[in-house]
This record gives C-alpha cells, structure tokens and sequence, in this order.
C-alpha cells in the first residue's frame, strides 16, 4: 500500500483484497462459535449463539473470548455488540470504539439507547432525521414515545418501523 501523509496523519490506500482476506478469516474464526452466522458488511456479522452455548456460558464472556482472539490470532480489533437481537446487538457494538463489548438488553434500553441522538438509529434515512427534529423529537427516546397513529400519518408504512426499532423491536432472524 503507498503511504501518504497529510497534516500529520496516516492516509493509506485501500485494498480490497485485503479487507476480503481479513473478513474472510474472521468469519472462519466465527465459524467455530456457530454456523448462524449472518454477513452484514465486509466488517459486520450477526452471529446466532442460541442453540450453542453450554448451560454455564455466558454471552458476554463468550463476546469478549471472540474479541480477545480476533485480536491475538487475527492481528486486529472488533467492537462486539451482546443483545438478544440483531438491532440491539448492532445499536450496542456502536456505542464506544475500539476493541469493546457492550450489551443492550431490553431492560437497558431507557438507560443506554433513549438517550441517544435519533440520528443513531439504525436504518433511518438522512432525509427522515430532519423531518423528525422538525417535529421536536430528536432522541430515540422521544420517538419511542410517539403514538403509532402519529408516526403513520408522517411518515406511512415506516413509522411502524421507526417505532418498532426505537422500542428494541426486532423479528428479524440471523439468515446465514
């Protein structure tokens, strides 16, 4: 990779190959852990540990154990986000970076999540964000708030959606 260097930082190309080589070996490394095992990006899985855990593991010991050896064998760091599902676990691995394990659990969410700009809502759009400050709710808590009726009549189908994630609601499975 060519390396530059502007006002004092590191730039370096991308490689694509790289990262798939680095995806690739992380989801090798997952496959040992289970095989529910959901791509979301090339940096991102969902992974399904309910029918793979002993009855003495704990899902946060077995998050950081993942996390330790992605960085020992693999040479690099993960955010690993516990829940009980894909929204949750997504929401929790963003919350402080790098190299961290954070859980957001049902009972969490007022704590962790309502507090949260609403712009950090997973999937909604850029176009949604000022329409909703518009409306005077500008957390996720306040949109968890809002009646169905009123989020239908703004913003139609979605706002079963919006509410639905806003609330920690998620159906969706791990698809592997």
């Amino acid at each position: 990779m060519q390396e530059k260097n502007v006002l004092g930082i590191q730039i370096f190309e991308s490689n694509y190959n790289i990262y798939i080589k680095y995806s690739n070996q992380l989801f090798n490394l997952l496959l040992e852990y289970t095989d529910v095992i959901e791509r979301f990006s090339i940096d991102e899985c969902f992974l399904d540990l309910t029918n793979f855990l002993s009855n003495n593991d704990i899902l946060e010991n077995k998050a950081i154990e993942i996390k330790e050896r992605v960085k020992k064998e693999l040479g690099f760091t993960v955010n690993v986000g516990v829940s009980t599902n894909k929204l949750l676990a997504k929401m929790a691995s963003d919350f402080q970076k790098p190299d961290r394990v954070h859980t957001l659990y049902e009972n969490e969410i007022p704590s962790k999540m309502w507090t949260l700009n609403v712009s950090e809502l997973l999937m909604l759009g850029r176009k949604t964000i000022p329409k909703l400050s518009n409306m005077r709710i500008r957390t996720i808590g306040d949109l968890a708030k809002c009646s169905p009726t009123f989020l239908k009549k703004h913003f139609k189908k979605q706002g079963d959606y919006f509410l639905e994630a806003s609330r920690g609601i998620d159906y969706s499975p791990v698809v592997p």
